[in-house]
């Protein structure tokens, strides 16, 4: 996968408080430049908490309506590894 290397790099940092606020401001910028993101998915960590499990599978959001990360009933508060990653344009053109 194109993103391998950020997965580990993620992976092993405990989050900013302000991580979802700052991220998603990020691909919200990007989507409102015409550029190639059309939302945001929850990428879950292999040890991720029940909270997140929960979540439906490859959701794509709005920045404004995505989940906060690390989720409020995350076991593993700021050292959560559930990252969000961009989905591309694409992605929703190889699907059709």
């Amino acid at each position: 996968m194109a993103f391998d290397w950020l997965n580990m790099f993620h992976g092993g940092m405990e989050k900013e408080a302000n991580y979802a606020e700052k991220t998603l401001a990020a691909y919200r910028l990007g989507m409102r430049g015409k550029g190639s993101i059309v939302g945001v998915r929850i990428q879950k960590a292999e040890n991720c908490c029940d909270a997140a499990r929960q979540l439906p599978e490859n959701q794509i959001y709005h920045p404004d309506e995505a989940p906060r990360l690390p989720l409020p009933e995350c076991s593993q508060g700021r050292r959560c590894s559930c990252v969000y990653r961009p989905v591309m344009t694409y992605e929703q053109a190889n699907k059709g």
